[in-house]
């Protein structure tokens, strides 16, 4: 009924958005009605140059400029090495990632929350079937070149995504390979997808790539440009200096605070730290020597934690990483199809106990599959529940129905990390006062996926991280079984009917409410064990104040508050 008044509705719908200044979602039952193209404004010329001093490791390292330090400089280090600054590639490499995410922006970032809110996005206005999203931009972002980001970025960078070349160092170039991306003005573009997926906005947190500096190259040939040590963002952030030694290793990066950035409303208080500077080292000795030689401020999880709370001068702050591992049962293997023995085996690991001698403080013990901190997160007691008693009594009810054998030695599968293998010995130990046996197999990451997609385990310790997506369906659902990410074979109709509405459920709290369903229903039916969730620590200077960590989708995501950090000593 509203066909004929398309324009009317959209010239509505904007004019109410701009009043209200509006910055989060929408969602309405007409996504065509502010989808219609909009006529092209001019490019204005660039007002900055591109930032230098930027090599190519393919090309003659420049003479190193000496770096100034100053009280608002933050020097913090890393150990590895620096590879590519490009959004696309550096997942590869933590060091790349890190430092990227200050350069580059994306449509959407992650809260303290672990929820998906707009930061180059304005507006979103999503379909009510769920499959078509139409996303306006920012007017108001440059690149750091002075040039505009509009939606031709945005429309290169996924149809990079999308190349079939990506999926050779991504796993997300298959799904964007089934996203519909069209452009329809300037700040305006509609995405499509091919079924809904109520997080789709979490995959909308990727950076964005400057069309006009990286025009025509083919992703093979991204991946060799000089672009990667020389990058042109949006961020907060630009590159000011590479520091290159005599062997041709970069050793210190140097960000600069972006003046094109400075000109938007957001930038006008705070960012006292000009420069920011990272030093590479070799190894956790090298970091560890640094900081009390004062030639850093900062260094994060690359040492052990025990170290780091002994430093000087410092400030330890600690949050759960965006991961759970899980004692994960195949259901195709007797007696782990049977809720009551996988209930028996539950009850009688006492898991806070087993984390605390295993970890000690490098990781705390799990109560839901969800990690704390997530908006959807609910702990339910029965993962922290030992009772021995109970589960003898659970154990021997689900025998009288399946006359299961308990004797026979299991398979025990766990990467070959220290830690696992004394968490899987500590739990077999356990395990034997209900008379099973488990024969512990240790490997290497790759074989343990190969032995879990075939099945070849009776119970499995797994580490399932979220990152940016918190979709439990990859890990849980029926029709993810081997390969997919159920690796157990997991097969209950009520879950899947519960994850599957709250993948299709496009309003955010009876999403929740369905999540929290699903948790309830996972410790109900014993689906699997949670262990315990890893521990990210960072350590600071004392003298920098501000610093908080909340949710961690990566490990970057400790700059989300950086502009608020700030010294102490200038704070009187």
């Amino acid at each position: 009924m509203f066909r004929g008044f398309r324009w009317q509705l959209a010239l509505l719908l904007l004019t109410s958005a701009l009043f209200a200044g509006s910055a989060y979602f929408r969602q309405t039952r007409d996504v065509e009605s502010i989808a219609t193209p909009q006529p092209r404004a001019a490019t204005p010329q660039p007002t900055n140059t591109a930032p230098a001093t930027a090599v190519h490791p393919r090309t003659s390292v420049p003479t190193a400029m000496p770096v100034t330090i100053s009280s608002t400089s933050y020097r913090e280090g890393m150990v590895g090495n620096v590879l590519r600054l490009n959004p696309l590639f550096a997942h590869l490499n933590p060091v790349d990632r890190d430092i990227t995410s200050l350069i580059f922006e994306s449509l959407f970032v992650i809260n303290d929350y672990g929820e998906a809110v707009p930061h180059l996005a304005s507006e979103l206005v999503i379909s009510s079937d769920g499959l078509d999203y139409a996303i306006r931009l920012r007017d108001d972002v440059f690149w750091q070149d002075g040039l505009p980001l509009t939606a031709d970025d945005v429309l290169f960078t996924t149809a990079l995504m999308s190349d079939a070349d990506y999926a050779t160092v991504s796993a997300a170039a298959a799904f964007w390979r089934t996203v519909e991306v069209q452009l329809l003005g300037d700040h305006l573009l509609r995405m499509r997808l091919a079924q809904p997926l109520s997080s789709f906005p979490h995959l909308l947190t990727f950076g964005i790539l400057p069309e006009h500096a990286l025009r025509g190259l083919s992703l093979d040939e991204l991946a060799q440009h000089p672009f990667n040590l020389s990058p042109i963002g949006s961020g907060a952030y630009q590159l000011g200096h590479l520091h290159v030694t005599a062997e041709g290793q970069i050793d210190t990066v140097l960000l600069a605070l972006s003046p094109i950035f400075q000109r938007r409303s957001q930038a006008q208080s705070g960012y006292h730290f000009k420069e920011l500077i990272f030093r590479m080292v070799p190894d956790s000795a090298a970091a560890i020597a640094a900081y009390i030689a004062k030639e850093i401020d900062a260094l994060a999880t690359i040492v052990p934690r025990e170290q780091l709370l002994t430093l000087p001068e410092a400030n330890v702050y600690t949050q759960v990483e965006s991961a759970v591992t899980m004692l994960i049962f195949n259901w195709q293997e007797s007696p782990f199809a049977e809720r009551r023995m996988r209930e028996a085996l539950s009850l009688s690991l006492d898991v806070p106990t087993l984390i605390a001698q295993t970890l000690g403080s490098d990781a705390t013990y799990a109560d839901s599959p969800y990690p704390p901190g997530f908006s959807a997160y609910l702990p339910h007691p029965d993962w922290t529940r030992y009772d021995l008693a109970q589960a003898q009594a659970a154990q021997a009810a689900a025998q009288a129905d399946a006359s299961a054998a308990t004797a026979q030695p299991f398979i025990l599968l766990v990467q070959d990390r220290p830690e696992h293998i004394s968490l899987a010995q500590a739990i077999s130990v356990q395990w034997a006062q209900l008379g099973f046996r488990f024969e512990i197999v240790a490997v290497d990451a790759q074989q343990v996926q190969e032995r879990l997609t075939a099945g070849q385990f009776a119970a499995a310790i797994v580490e399932q991280r979220f990152g940016d997506n918190p979709d439990l369906f990859r890990f849980w659902h029926t029709a993810q079984q081997g390969d997919g990410g159920n690796y157990g074979g997991v097969s209950e109709h009520a879950l899947d009917e519960l994850l599957e509405s709250a993948r299709s459920e496009i309003f955010g709290m009876r999403r929740a409410e369905q999540l929290r369903a699903f948790q309830a229903a996972f410790a109900e039916q014993t689906i699997a064990i949670p262990l315990y969730y890893p521990l990210y620590t960072f350590v600071a200077r004392d003298s920098i104040e501000g610093m908080q960590l909340g949710y961690l989708s990566s490990p970057a995501d400790r700059f989300r508050g950086i502009q608020s950090w700030t010294v102490a000593a200038l704070t009187s």
